[in-house]
């Protein structure tokens, strides 16, 4: 499910020029609520969020030029937050000559050993991105793209190697690993709803981001972001076990939506987001019990 109401324009347009992380280092995650908030049907609240979002972050950097002359060194960049400003201008430029598919398609395999980058916002708001460009392709949702893009890349940190870690279930041949990602998640929601922390419940979004954008890369690469994906749960998790469920008496409650809407709070929305989202594609009620949970609901 992708939005294209003109609401989550004007949202994005209004947060543009705001700063990626808040004084206290916590991310700004006004652009990728709103998205959220527009695919779970609340586009009314859109103005009232990105507004109040708006107001509580700085300003942040413009755009620039990148240093140098001819190709852009990148590799020499990547992880350098102090050249965020150049990321930015140069996803901008290469998405105006290349078109947002090539771009997507070029650079999130790029970026997938550091899929858990700032607790995996990077990933995040690049698939938020992502799909509000699937829904429609407008000038302020390709700038939140080179915004996202160009975040991830500059706080880029390479993650666990999924060489350490034992591998996971097979994947169909050409799925490039989507449905198993989802899986991935449903565990990740098991081990939120056992400990409902800050990091459980990444574990979750960041898979859930993952899944966004597997349709975008080749399947060989699906499979590899798939692989980082397992490699960094093992890192969270290790070897607990999460808490069981038992699905039949549990249901999705629309109240899940409202209560994440009216909160104020990021993590609800995005939780309760992935979550349906989750359900939706596996009939895990791990997923119910985790949007419950985040949401006070059980």
């Amino acid at each position: 499910m992708s939005d294209t109401s003109p609401a989550l324009d004007e949202a994005y347009d209004r947060m543009g020029s705001s700063d990626f992380e808040l004084p206290n280092g916590f991310v700004n995650h006004g652009p990728m609520a709103c998205e959220a908030l527009a695919v779970l049907g609340r586009q009314d609240q859109l103005e009232g969020w990105s507004r109040w979002f708006t107001q509580m972050v700085g300003e942040g950097p413009k755009p620039t030029v990148p240093r140098g002359t001819g190709t852009f060194a990148w590799a020499e960049a990547l992880g350098d937050y102090h050249r965020l400003p150049e990321w930015i201008g140069f996803f901008e430029r290469a998405i105006a000559d290349d078109g947002s598919d090539s771009v997507i398609a070029l650079w999130v395999p790029r970026l997938s050993p550091g899929i858990a980058t700032a607790l995996y916002h990077g990933v995040i708001r690049t698939a938020h991105a992502v799909r509000a460009i699937d829904g429609v392709d407008t000038s302020a949702r390709r700038a939140e793209l080179a915004r996202s893009l160009g975040y991830w890349a500059a706080r880029f940190e390479p993650g666990r190697s999924p060489a350490d870690v034992e591998p996971g279930p097979e994947v169909e041949p050409g799925s490039g690993g989507g449905s198993a990602v989802v899986e991935a998640a449903a565990n990740g929601a098991r081990h939120y709803v056992d400990h409902p922390s800050i990091f459980n419940l990444h574990g979750v979004t960041g898979a859930m981001a993952v899944d966004l954008l597997t349709g975008h890369v080749a399947p060989e690469d699906g499979s590899l972001a798939l692989a980082q994906v397992r490699a960094e749960h093992t890192a969270l998790y290790g070897r607990s076990d999460p808490v069981s469920v038992a699905g039949p008496s549990i249901v999705w409650e629309e109240e899940f939506v409202g209560a994440a809407a009216d909160s104020h709070d990021a993590h609800q929305v995005k939780l309760v987001e992935a979550c349906r989202r989750g359900l939706d594609i596996t009939g895990d009620a791990a997923f119910v019990l985790a949007a419950a949970r985040v949401t006070g609901r059980n």
